[in-house]
């Protein structure tokens, strides 16, 4: 990773673009925490704007799909943590969760950043081609490797 420098300010500002894409992500975690448990633990609707669907259900939608979302979000990091087990760099830059939690490592989160973004330098279609076939072929094997 030392061999990788960062040549001008362009870097810098799209790590910290990653950082405040990682707050805001938080923050709707957090709205969405807020609001399952205003509509299941309080029975209240937190918005001005009435639902056209009864109450009584239109809660449980929103509720379920604030559930769902957290599934989905443990999901998520279960396979970005099992990724991040191999030591692959290749892997950790194709899987978005990982590649955030690389880049964002106590130490060297900014030099594994600046790798990743020497990665992303290439623009040639084939290479963008390979990685997208090697990436649906990764879901696949991870899917159906149990």
């Amino acid at each position: 990773m030392s061999d990788f420098k960062s040549p001008g300010c362009a870097t810098f500002f799209s790590y910290l673009w990653l950082w405040v894409l990682v707050l805001v992500a938080i923050a709707v975690f957090a709205a969405d925490t807020f609001t399952a448990v205003k509509l299941l633990g309080f029975n209240e609707w937190s918005s001005q704007v009435k639902p056209s669907i009864p109450f009584a259900v239109s809660k449980w939608i929103f509720a379920v799909c604030i559930i769902l979302s957290f599934a989905i979000l443990i999901f998520e990091w279960l396979r970005a943590v099992r990724i991040i087990g191999r030591g692959s760099v290749a892997d950790d830059y194709l899987d978005p969760l990982a590649f955030k939690l690389q880049s964002m490592r106590w130490g060297t989160g900014f030099r594994r950043f600046v790798v990743f973004a020497e990665l992303t330098k290439s623009k040639k279609k084939v290479t963008w081609i390979s990685i997208f076939v090697y990436f649906q072929r990764q879901g696949k094997f991870v899917l159906h490797s149990r």
